[in-house]
C-alpha cells in the first residue's frame, strides 16, 4: 500500500485532540487519508476502529453438509 501523504489528508485538525495534524501520524480510513496530532492518537483511533469493525461483523454462516454416502442413499430412494 502507498504511504499516506499529508497533501491528501481530509482534515487539518486531529479528530481526537483537536491539535494540528502531524505528517508522521497519517492513516487510511475508508479509502481516505486521515491525520492525527501524533502517532499515539492515530494508534488509539486504529485500535478503536478495529474493535468496532470486529464487533459489528455478522457471525459466520454455519453450513452443514451431508456425508457423500448419505446423499447417494437419498438420491437412490
Amino acid at each position: 500500500m502507498i504511504a499516506p501523504r499529508l497533501e491528501d489528508c481530509v482534515n487539518d485538525l486531529c479528530p481526537l485532540t483537536r491539535r494540528p495534524v502531524s505528517p508522521d501520524a497519517l492513516t487510511y480510513y475508508k479509502g481516505k487519508v486521515v491525520g492525527f496530532a501524533d502517532r499515539q492518537a492515530r494508534d488509539t483511533f486504529l485500535a478503536a476502529m478495529l474493535a468496532f469493525e470486529t464487533a459489528i461483523q455478522p457471525p459466520p454462516e454455519v453450513r452443514y453438509s451431508m456425508p457423500l454416502k448419505k446423499q447417494k442413499e437419498l438420491e437412490a430412494a
